[in-house]
Order: structure tokens, then C-alpha cells, then sequence
């Protein structure tokens, strides 16, 4: 038996996903089916959604569906909100209260962040401090989670040089921020236009900003370190057309991070990686829900998410918004992430 607060509509409001194409697989709806309480899995909660941040995967997946999700079905990972029901195992959460954190990759059932209530799993779901706001929450999903799990597997200290590229982006703003935590003696990054130049160098103070239209960036790097490469460099761009480059910037005995998503080949950039006797390292967070790591799941996002909180807390982390928008926009703002004219940072969806 399920704890339920109050009256649950049976219907709501969403950014339904009703097929796999990298065109048109959205359809907007004020009728989607809100999942009975009674019909949540033992380890599950009901929340409603006050802030849903975007993320590339949200249109990846409805391209893909390398989940194997049952359509129609809701995308989207990263939630704030309140819970209204509770699986009859869960311990941890009760009907009331505020939580954050990233939704399965499996939405078959409930789940999904682009509607008004969401089915989670509490495995990769914490308690909202009361002094964090559910729009800065709903950031540290899958981007934090990404730069922290590509950085987790590197040593960082005040002797570190590190090259991010794509520093502005959402992965990237927050590896920036990481570094800058973990006491890195130099960070370098790139951007393109003057808006991202602008935000790195005045609010996240960054002094080795390397404009990557204009300027050849393994050229920059090296000059930057004497000669020497870098010890580490985490590619957030997304772009294979970058990774030749970004490669080449890593002295030897350093590591290339590579942000991917489970199951691609990596065997050109691993051969190009060894050759420059470097480590390879791939980020990739969907390997704790389909691959050998899904027994860190929990351990893996929880601490991720608490430590997220608790920088936020401390003004150690400032998640950059360009956008709060509402629910019904989030089809227009997706297409404009999917076309690289979304901006910087992270876009926000506020429903309550």
C-alpha cells in the first residue's frame, strides 16, 4: 500500500513523446495520464514538478530510444519538486516532502521531467535543503552529474592544469566550477561568442579563455602551458569533429575525459589517446543505469547531489540560468538546444 497526500489529478499537463525521430517526436497535451499511487514500484515516489532543468539527452533520447522505453511516453530527467505519494518500501521520504535529483532513463511507466508529476526512483533522489530554490535544484542533474562523474576519476590539486572546452555550456560552466573547488592551479577553456567569454571571465572568474572560431586551440593551450599540454582536458562539447584537437593538448601521462553516451565506439579516440601515452576517460552517467555499474547507482548520485547542495549552500557553486521558462515552451526550447542557439548554462522550466 502507497501513502497518498490529498486529491492526485488523473490527468496533467505535458510534453508528450509519441514517437522515435529526431524530427517532430513531441506532442503537447493537457490530458496525459498522472500513474494511479497504487501502481508505484515498492522503491518509487510521486513528486510534483516545480522546476525541470533541460539537457541534450531530453531530444537525444526521443531520436534514439537506446532505453527501450514503451511510448507514448514523457522525457526529461532533472526534477525539484514535492512529493504527493510513496511506495510501500520507501523509508527515507514521506508524502510532503521537497526533494531533487535525475529520473530514470526508463519513463515507460510515469516517469519523465516535461510534465507536471513524475514517477522517481528514490535511489537517485535527496531532500531539497530549504534554502536552495527548486530552479537551482532542478541544475543538478544530469549536466552537475556529468562533470562531476568525469572528474571524480582524475586526481586535481594545485598542481593541475586542466583544458575544458565548451566551458560555457552545461556540463562545462559546472567542470569549470568543480575545478576551481578541487583547487586546480590553472583552468583553461573555450568558447565562441562574447556572451560566454563574458559570463567566464566576470562570474566565474576564469582568466584562460580561448576563443576556439577565431583562434587554433592547440596552439593556444600549449602556449598557455609553456609547451607542456595539459594535465587533464575534459571535452563537454559533444562534438567528434573536436576531440582530434582537444586530444592533442594533453602532455604525456595525463588523462583525455571525454563526455559520451553509453554504447558509442570510443576506438579512434582511445587509439589516439594511447598514442600520446595518456589515459583515456569516458563520463558517461548512463552506465549506472545500463551497464556494469548499475549497483552505484545510489552511492553514485546521492553523494553527487548532496555535495551539488552543499557547494550551493557554501557559494562555492552558482548554477548559470539563461532562461526560465514555462512547461508549454519547453518543445520550442529544446529544438533551440538541439540547433546549439539555447545558450549558456542551463534552461529551466518553472511550473510552480
Amino acid at each position: 500500500m502507497s501513502s497518498i497526500e490529498q486529491t492526485i489529478p488523473t490527468s496533467q499537463s505535458a510534453l508528450q513523446w509519441v514517437r522515435v525521430s529526431d524530427k517532430n517526436p513531441f506532442e503537447w497535451t493537457t490530458s496525459a495520464p498522472v500513474i494511479d499511487p497504487s501502481k508505484l514500484d515498492d522503491n518509487q515516489v510521486l513528486i510534483e514538478n516545480h522546476a525541470v532543468a533541460l539537457n541534450p539527452i531530453d531530444y537525444k533520447m526521443a531520436a534514439t530510444n537506446f532505453a527501450n522505453i514503451k511510448l507514448p511516453a514523457v522525457t526529461g530527467f532533472d526534477v525539484s519538486g514535492r512529493i504527493v505519494a510513496v511506495g510501500k518500501n520507501v523509508k527515507d521520504f514521506k508524502v510532503g516532502d521537497e526533494v531533487f535529483g535525475v529520473l530514470s532513463l526508463n519513463s515507460s511507466y510515469g516517469g519523465g521531467a516535461l510534465q507536471q508529476y513524475s514517477v522517481g526512483d528514490v535511489d537517485t533522489l535527496i531532500h531539497k535543503p530549504a534554502n536552495i530554490s527548486h530552479i537551482d535544484a532542478a541544475t543538478l542533474g544530469i549536466a552537475f552529474s556529468s562533470a562531476m562523474d568525469g572528474l571524480r576519476q582524475v586526481n586535481i590539486d594545485s598542481s593541475t592544469s586542466i583544458f575544458i572546452p565548451g566551458g560555457s555550456g552545461g556540463v562545462g560552466h559546472f567542470s569549470v566550477q568543480i575545478a576551481q573547488i578541487r583547487g586546480a592551479k590553472q583552468i583553461i577553456t573555450s568558447v565562441s561568442k562574447d556572451e560566454g567569454f563574458k559570463i567566464l571571465k566576470e562570474q566565474y572568474k576564469i582568466k584562460d579563455i580561448i576563443n576556439h572560431a577565431t583562434d587554433n586551440i592547440v596552439d593556444r593551450v600549449l602556449e598557455l602551458t609553456q609547451g607542456q599540454g595539459v594535465d587533464i582536458a575534459y571535452d563537454t562539447t559533444y562534438l567528434p569533429s573536436n576531440y582530434e584537437k582537444t586530444i592533442k593538448t594533453v602532455k604525456e601521462g595525463g588523462s583525455w575525459i571525454v563526455l559520451r553516451r553509453f554504447g558509442q565506439d570510443n576506438t579512434k579516440e582511445i587509439n589516439s589517446v594511447t598514442e600520446r601515452k595518456a589515459k583515456f576517460i569516458l563520463a558517461d552517467i548512463g552506465r549506472y543505469w545500463l551497464g556494469s555499474e548499475r549497483t552505484q547507482i545510489k552511492t553514485f548520485f546521492q553523494n553527487t547531489l548532496i555535495q551539488g547542495a552543499k557547494w550551493i549552500e557554501e557559494g562555492k557553486l552558482k548554477p548559470y540560468i539563461n532562461q526560465v521558462i514555462k512547461l508549454e515552451e519547453a518543445q520550442y526550447a529544446l529544438e533551440k538546444i538541439k540547433q546549439g542557439t539555447g545558450g549558456f548554462g542551463k534552461i529551466v522550466i518553472k511550473l510552480l
